[in-house]
């Protein structure tokens, strides 16, 4: 309104001015068109159109214009800034004599102004103003009355979202009527509703008299009052009266940057005053459900703003003004800013803007409710004066907790100086930092001493304690500045296991000021150890860090507490590499690795980006599978479970994705050295295939493919494997069984397919479904079924089917059905030179109980006829054997191990590979030889 009454006096006082000194020109075209012109000039060449001029020479003279016109520009909804039916001014005949004219009267019959601003901020007003806007300036017309008929003012802005329109009139209740306005329209959507009564409009040009004006308003559920005077209307440059502000419940403010506040049922009353540049809100009194607010708030705007702030109040709840609701989408849609600046010089851009405020807050709360928490005996006072920013208390409590700090510091340099001292009593970080995205904190206890200067910036008589049962972890800390920097020492612990450290980083001064900060320290946990030696680079916002690290100990798996890793138990080991962390990835380089015998190099990389995600190259030159094994796995292995029910610990796989490649030279699997490994292992959220998986083994290989799905409760897995040719004798010989190698050995083949569920051995065995064929071309049955049955089993099946210990064979054949955890051997032949052995029956291996049963049928009938079958019960760790004497109990065991049946043709390429020259009779031959007979 103000700035609608402004512009409605730059026209008029323009137009007055030229029809008074038309007063003085005759009444004809040619005067309306150099008056037309003249005013089109002086507002800035806008078309100006006047239908008629008419001039009555009594006393007191009397003007008229009709149809009064001045042009929109051409970008404008309406094409007339103004419009206006008829203007009738009255000027004292007297006073126009001596060049000074007095306006007795001004009556403006059905004025019509439109002011609209585009979204891109030009507005159809601004160059009218840019030369006769001035805060001081008072308008060089000022007439005794001023009657207003049908008025009318409309205002769109596409940048704020407004659309109003007002009527405008003043009472016809004599000859100085009252001004009379009346508005709607909608504010970002809201609607307004808005009556303006106050004394005779040309009293608001007097000067140096007040003007007595009362406002209603209405915008969307919010009402307001102001009753009370202004003073050098238009500027409105002073303003005295009572204002009132009240709402219902859910109503809400507007904002034009920011989604916008609720506002809850609340009233409002306070003093307002203007005097020039300084605002002020007096005696308020603010009550919205069960909170009270009282204080002052005087803002004085100039080259050196000033705010005075005061507020106390026994409650105030940010819930219910929405503030956590604008904080929680502030979070998540604005995004990190991105800086190579230091933390010292984001300090000063921080401060920046403060250096020419002058100021002083004074705020207290008896309790302050944010989201689920409130603190309690809230206290904030502190000033700025001469860029100088004084905390003189800031105080907080919780139920069992407190913080209080003070300090100051000097906004004048370009660094940072000053100091601050921080008290801590078992403050809850968790419950006063939840509502803001970190519940999980823990509490902090201590004192912070703090000196920021030019040339040092210190600690001294620093001890902080942090506690944080959610997680299980407690951390006690001393530091304190030294010559070479800060010193910190303390203990910690981390679901019980304790941990001792000493750092010794950068200065404060290199905190604050430089991009990198040094780090380097140890840090112990019983037997292990961890040395780091590196940088963080802009480590207030913690964009990159590197350091050479190492770290030993007696078990990585002792760790696990500490880190919350499923870490493999190794045995005692060391690590040492290049750990860097950048665009949230952590990478570990030139690692080195060792344990037991073995040895593990290669490159790891982890990316937090989205769902956590692992690669590693990794390489060994030597792998024994023994030093894979806990050291508190026991050696002896003759317990009463072959299968391990102990969980295997793939719930670890879930929620994780992870591509890691692997080689190893030589892999060790007992006394048996396997050439080389080879193989990718692919995670994706869960489900783990390995693929290719290659072994290579004496001078043949093995191939296959093993999946996980690890995201059910009992996860489910695949395994293909197929083993070809491989020739024992060189693999014995390298585990120093030469006579062994030279006597036994043969060359092995095979095919496994099975599926399982579970999540231990045990428990996979218990489920497995599919098949399993093994072939053997040459070698000894006497070695075979020890390294089956262990040595009293074997060799007393070896002496029940064959008269003789040392039994040479030539093809040897099995494969077992599995379904539901049963393993049937649906298929046993033994080729000698003597005889063909079969055999048949189960194996539970759920319950790992054998039922099998094997016979010797002889070549020749005449030799081994006194050969009976041979029973194998038991449990796969405990075998036991024995022969079957009774003809009806060998009838039926002969029903189990059936008739001699050879094996297929498709093992020959399985055990060809490797075969030389007098290697054997071998497969191929025996197949033949029964083909024969």
């Amino acid at each position: 309104m103000a700035k609608a009454a402004k512009i409605l006096g730059i026209v008029l006082a323009v137009l007055l001015l030229f029809l008074a000194g038309a007063a003085m020109l005759i009444q004809t075209q040619w005067a309306r068109n150099q008056l037309e012109d003249q005013l089109s000039q002086r507002l800035d060449g806008r078309s100006v159109d006047i239908g008629s001029l008419d001039i009555d020479w009594g006393s007191p003279l009397v003007i008229r214009a009709s149809d009064i016109k001045i042009a929109n520009p051409e970008w404008a909804e309406q094409p007339h800034l103004l419009e206006l039916d008829a203007l009738k001014a009255e000027l004292a005949v007297g006073e126009l004599l001596t060049g000074n004219p007095g306006l007795q009267l001004v009556a403006l019959d059905k004025p019509q102004v439109h002011l609209s601003r585009r979204a891109d901020g030009q507005s159809n007003w601004s160059a009218l103003m840019s030369e006769t806007d001035s805060q001081d300036k008072q308008p060089s017309l000022q007439p005794d009355t001023i009657q207003i008929d049908n008025g009318k003012l409309t205002y769109r802005d596409e940048a704020l979202n407004v659309d109003l329109a007002f009527d405008i009139s003043t009472r016809d209740d004599g000859a100085e009527g009252a001004l009379a306005v009346d508005g709607s329209g909608q504010v970002q959507g809201k609607p307004l509703e808005l009556t303006l009564t106050g004394a005779p409009p040309a009293k608001a040009l007097a000067k140096d008299r007040s003007y007595a004006v009362t406002l209603n308003g209405r915008l969307g559920d919010i009402r307001a009052r102001f009753e009370g005077e202004a003073e050098q209307v238009p500027q409105l440059d002073g303003l005295n009266g009572e204002l009132s502000l009240s709402a219902p419940d859910s109503a809400e403010l507007i904002s034009f940057d920011n989604p916008a506040l609720d506002v809850p049922g609340f009233e409002l009353t306070a003093t307002l005053r203007r005097d020039r540049q300084r605002w002020a809100l007096d005696d308020i009194e603010l009550r919205t459900g069960d909170d009270r607010l009282r204080g002052s708030i005087a803002a004085e705007l100039g080259e050196s703003p000033a705010l005075d702030l005061q507020l106390h109040g026994d409650q105030l709840d940010l819930n219910r003004w929405g503030v956590m609701r604008l904080l929680e989408a502030e979070r998540s849609g604005t995004a990190t800013r991105e800086t190579n600046e230091t933390f010292e010089q984001q300090a000063h851009d921080l401060f920046q803007p403060l250096r020419r405020y002058r100021g002083e807050v004074d705020i207290s709360l008896d309790r302050l409710r944010y989201g689920d928490t409130s603190l309690s005996d809230l206290a904030l006072r502190g000033s700025l004066d001469g860029q100088q920013l004084e905390l003189e208390q800031l105080r907080a409590t919780q139920a069992n907790g407190a913080i209080s700090a003070s300090g100051t510091l000097d906004l004048g340099s370009d660094s940072l100086s000053g100091e601050l001292d921080l008290k801590l009593d078992r403050f809850d970080l968790g419950q006063a930092l939840g509502p803001l995205g970190y519940p999980r904190l823990g509490t902090l206890d201590g004192e912070l001493h703090a000196q920021l200067a030019d040339a040092a910036t210190r600690l001294s008589d620093t001890q902080l304690r942090y506690d944080a049962p959610a997680q299980d972890l407690r951390i006690e800390l001393d530091a304190e500045s030294t010559d070479s920097g800060l010193h910190l020492t303390g203990d910690a612990w981390r679901n019980q296991v304790p941990l001792q450290f000493e750092l010794n980083p950068g200065s404060l001064q290199s905190l604050f000021q430089e991009e990198t900060f040094s780090v380097e320290g140890t840090l112990r946990s019983g037997e292990s150890q961890l040395t780091l030696d590196g940088h963080i680079r802009d480590p207030m916002q913690f964009k990159a860090a590197e350091a050479r690290v190492s770290l030993e100990g007696p078990d990585l798996a002792r760790l696990d507490p500490l880190t919350g890793l499923n870490l493999p138990s190794l045995g005692r080991y060391s690590l040492s590499g290049q750990l860097s962390w950048e665009d949230r990835q952590l990478r570990l380089q030139s690692l080195d690795g060792r344990w037991g015998e073995s040895d593990v190099s290669g490159d790891v990389r982890l990316s937090l980006v989205g769902r956590p995600m692992l690669w590693a190259n990794l390489h060994s030159n030597t792998l024994r599978l023994r030093d894979l094994k806990s050291p508190d796995t026991p050696d002896d292995s003759s317990g009463e479970q072959f299968f391990s029910s102990e969980p295997l610990g793939l719930d670890a796989l879930r929620g994780r994705d992870a591509i890691i490649r692997y080689e190893a030279e030589e892999v060790i699997a007992r006394d048996v050295p396997l050439n080389a490994v080879a193989m990718k292992a692919e995670l994706d959220d869960g489900v783990l295939v390995i693929e290719p998986l290659q072994l290579a083994i004496g001078q043949g290989a093995a191939e296959g493919r093993l999946s996980i799905d690890a995201r059910p409760e009992r996860p489910t897995g695949e395994l293909r494997l197929s083993l070809n040719g491989v020739n024992l004798t060189p693999v014995l010989k390298h585990a120093d069984l030469s006579q062994v190698a030279q006597d036994s050995a043969g060359t092995l083949g095979g095919k496994l397919d099975v599926a399982f569920a579970g999540s231990s051995l045990g428990a996979m065995m218990a489920d497995l479904r599919g098949k399993f064929e093994l072939a053997m071309s040459g070698g000894r049955l006497d070695w075979l079924a020890v390294e089956l049955l262990g040595l009293d089993a074997g060799q007393s099946v070896v002496a029940a089917l064959a008269d003789t210990d040392q039994v040479e064979m030539n093809c040897a054949y099995l494969r077992l059905d599995a379904n539901q955890g049963i393993a049937t051997l649906t298929h046993f032949f033994v080729n000698t030179t003597d005889s063909n052995i079969t055999g048949g029956g189960e194996i539970g291996l759920g319950t790992e109980a054998l039922d099998l049963a094997f016979e010797t049928h002889a070549k020749d009938f005449s030799l081994l006829s006194g050969n009976a079958p041979v029973q194998l019960k038991g449990t796969l760790s405990n075998p036991q054997v024995s022969v079957v004497t009774d003809q009806l109990v060998a009838k039926t065991v002969a029903s189990v191990v059936g008739a001699v049946v050879a094996p297929p043709l498709a093992i020959l390429p399985w055990v060809e590979l490797g075969l030389g020259e007098g290697s054997g009779m071998g497969c191929r031959k025996a197949l033949k030889e029964f083909e024969r007979n």
